[in-house]
C-alpha cells in the first residue's frame, strides 16, 4: 500500500531533459495532480514551465520574496522590477503574441551570504533610488492576493522600458 503525500516538492524537475521528455513529465505531473489531488511546490528558473504547472507564483531574489500572485496576474501585470526582467527573458515564441521589452540587469548579483542593505534587488534594479539602498520594502498587497515588495510598485512596463533606455544611454556615454 502506497500513501500519496499531500505535497510534492519538484526542484528543477525538467531542467536537463529533452523537450519532448520534458513535456511528457510535466503532463504526467499534472495528471497525477488532478487524479490524486496532489499539491506541488514547483521550483524552477524556467518561467514557461512554472506558469504551466502553477496556480500561484512566488518570485524570489537572493532568497527574498519579491512578488506573489496568481499566474494570470503575474503574467499580465507583473509589479516588481525583477519580475519584469524575468518575464522579458522568456523567448518571444513562448510568450505568444504579448510583447515584453527585454530588461537587461546590469552588474553582478550580490553575494547571497552578504546581501546589500535595503532591498536585495537594489544594486541591479533599473528604478532603484536612494531609499531602496537603505530601507527594506515590506511585502504589501496591491490587489486581491497580489503581493509585492517594492517601494514603487506597481512598476509599469513603460517605466521599466524608460529606465532601460536611460541605462543604455549612461553605458554608451
Amino acid at each position: 500500500l502506497t500513501t500519496l503525500p499531500p505535497l510534492v516538492v519538484c526542484d528543477e524537475p525538467v531542467t536537463a531533459l529533452d523537450v519532448s521528455i520534458r513535456a511528457q513529465l510535466l503532463n504526467l505531473l499534472r495528471r497525477l495532480q488532478a487524479e490524486h489531488g496532489l499539491s506541488f511546490m514547483y521550483i524552477s528558473h524556467d518561467l514557461t514551465t512554472v506558469t504551466y504547472m502553477s496556480d500561484r507564483i512566488l518570485v524570489l531574489y537572493l532568497g527574498t520574496v519579491m512578488e506573489i500572485a496568481d499566474v494570470q496576474a503575474l503574467v499580465t501585470a507583473p509589479a516588481h522590477p525583477y519580475t519584469h526582467a524575468l518575464m522579458g527573458a522568456v523567448p518571444k515564441m513562448q510568450q505568444g503574441t504579448q510583447h515584453r521589452p527585454r530588461i537587461r540587469l546590469l552588474g553582478d548579483p550580490p553575494s547571497p551570504m552578504h546581501p546589500p542593505p535595503g532591498c536585495a534587488f537594489s544594486s541591479r534594479c533599473p528604478v532603484a533610488e536612494a531609499r531602496c539602498l537603505e530601507e527594506v520594502p515590506t511585502l504589501r498587497e496591491l490587489e486581491d492576493g497580489h503581493q509585492v515588495a517594492c517601494h514603487f510598485a506597481p512598476v509599469s512596463v513603460e517605466l521599466m522600458a524608460e529606465s532601460q533606455r536611460r541605462q543604455d544611454l549612461e553605458v554608451t556615454a
